[in-house]
């Protein structure tokens, strides 16, 4: 879980989620009340960091594991 210079940086599988709902970002921004910005974010940088409760909002919207939103390949 350590990379070469500290902890890696995991992507998220958010967008997929999203997408395979139905829902826009601004559809998703407003069911969960999370910011379209972190929204975005999280979707799209590897390595983002958004506070535990955004975290716990995604996994209850969802209804997932932290596992199935951040899935850790250790193949890589």
């Amino acid at each position: 879980m350590w990379g070469e210079h500290g902890l890696e940086k995991f992507k998220s599988n958010l967008k997929e989620l999203r997408q395979a709902a139905g829902l826009t970002l601004d559809e998703l921004a407003d069911e969960t009340g999370i910011g379209k910005r972190t929204i975005i974010t999280i979707e799209n940088e590897a390595g983002a960091n958004p506070s535990v409760g955004t975290v716990k909002r995604l996994l209850k919207y969802f209804e997932i594991t932290f596992e199935e939103l951040y899935p850790y390949d250790n193949e890589g």
